[in-house]
């Protein structure tokens, strides 16, 4: 595995991790848990920030791809950033509560321009855990703005939003497992690792077949 793939793959499961987290929180925030929750919250999207910008730093010669993980994992950053000022108890909840909405529209806002990236590269797999990222950022971007209107439907729309982020975010990282793996049992050489440029080639389809 070169140095190039162990950072898509690092990354790729860092981000995975860290969605999970961030959705098992949100999940939690039913039971009424909200100081630990906001803890949870706070180290899952920094996990996912770290992950994101980790594949923001592999070579590629798609600029849609390299812009989608650097806004993604900025946005990330920052809904990691409010869920800590929450959980310290900062006194501008509504103001937390609007960087955490700028956080995740900068997440849904990334992973749709990594989604669109991945399409037009042919890569079927990549595009929908992208797309299922940008979908839930933007649900829980919509939520956390009922929730500073009060809105019933709030918690709701963010705890859907966080799953579908994380699913999206473990079929990534399990497709880039499953193509590294595919390269350690076949002659794949760097260049050819899937996924590590945006373009397509016959090894990104026999991952499907196999």
């Amino acid at each position: 595995m070169t140095d190039e793939q162990l950072k898509l793959f690092t990354g790729a499961w860092l981000d995975a991790i860290g969605s999970i987290l961030s959705a098992s929180a949100t999940a939690g925030n039913f039971g009424g848990l909200n100081e630990i929750n906001n803890k949870l919250t706070a180290v899952g999207e920094g996990l996912q920030a770290a992950g994101t910008l980790i594949n923001g730093t592999v070579s590629t010669d798609d600029p849609l791809d390299f812009a989608g993980n650097w806004i993604d994992g900025a946005g990330a950053a920052t809904s990691s950033l409010a869920a800590y000022w929450q959980y310290i108890g900062d006194e501008n909840g509504a103001d937390n509560m609007r960087l955490d909405i700028l956080g995740d529209s900068l997440q849904s806002m990334g992973a749709s321009i990594s989604a669109l990236s991945d399409y037009s590269a042919g890569e079927a797999g990549m595009a929908a855990g992208n797309a299922l990222q940008g979908l839930g950022a933007g649900l829980e971007a919509i939520g956390g703005t009922y929730e500073l209107r009060k809105k019933e439907e709030a918690q709701l729309l963010i705890t859907v939003g966080a799953a579908l982020q994380a699913i999206g975010a473990s079929l990534i990282a399990i497709l880039v497992t499953r193509s590294a793996i595919f390269c350690k049992s076949t002659e794949c050489d760097g260049a050819s690792f899937p996924i590590t440029k945006k373009t397509p080639n016959q090894n990104w389809l026999r991952v499907f077949q196999t």
